[in-house]
């Protein structure tokens, strides 16, 4: 089986430590990461490597951030953005609003790839969303998504959705997995080293009661990449 980690962080490269990982998305949480990212993909051709301001690190963000981030992802065409979202439970709603906003803007402009967090948020997120058209949207990817139902349903109109998943429930609430089509799941550790991927793909698989899950999610991660 081959694996590339969809969502990961810079103190934790997945394929360093597991042996079926064979590359690792590597997200930034803060303007003070970005350079050290890239010292990592520069060394490592398997860190793919995806720049911006995290919700909880928005009080120092400096005021032309999002002309930075602009600037630093045209430098190669293979830089992401994120990690970036909203998070209901951490102060200044409005701040976080504002620099999500500002940096998908430049996701729309540049055309790439979000790796998005979300936690309690998906109403002011979607209202976000609904600003664009659908066909200026890059690809999404609803990072540790732990969503209702309601919001796969409301996620799944837009074509370009992926739901990356690190951990699966044990209550029996499987259904949002067995309600996402195979070709929108990916897998990933969120830099967490407990969490083995090659053992969250065989639970995916028992759900989905497909032997060759594996391989679905590695050829997800690989579009998602545009490899």
């Amino acid at each position: 089986m081959k694996i590339i980690d969809a969502h990961s962080h810079i103190d934790y490269i997945t394929h360093k430590h597991q042996s079926d990982v064979v590359g690792t998305v590597c997200c930034a949480t803060a303007e003070n990461q970005w350079v050290e990212l890239i010292n990592l993909i520069n060394a490592d051709k398997n860190i793919f490597g995806a720049f911006g301001i995290h919700p909880w690190f928005i009080e120092n963000v400096s005021d032309d951030f999002d002309l930075r981030l602009e600037k630093l992802l045209q430098t190669d065409s293979g830089y992401m953005i994120g990690e970036i979202g909203l998070d209901k439970y951490k102060p200044d709603m409005d701040k976080q609003l504002y620099v999500f906003v500002k940096q998908f803007d430049v996701a729309v402009k540049l055309k790439r790839t979000v790796f998005l967090h979300c936690v309690g948020a998906w109403d002011k997120i979607l209202h976000v969303l609904k600003q664009y058209k659908t066909s200026e949207l890059p690809i999404i990817v609803a990072h540790a998504f732990s969503g209702s139902d309601d919001i796969v349903n409301k996620l799944l109109q837009y074509d370009n959705i992926f739901f990356s998943f690190n951990k699966i429930d044990t209550n029996g609430r499987n259904s949002r997995i067995e309600h996402i089509s195979d070709d929108k799941i990916l897998v990933e550790t969120d830099g967490k080293s407990n969490i083995i991927l090659t053992d969250l793909i065989n639970q995916i698989a028992r759900i989905k009661n497909k032997s060759n899950m594996g391989e679905i999610i590695f050829d997800n991660t690989q579009r998602l990449l545009k490899k």
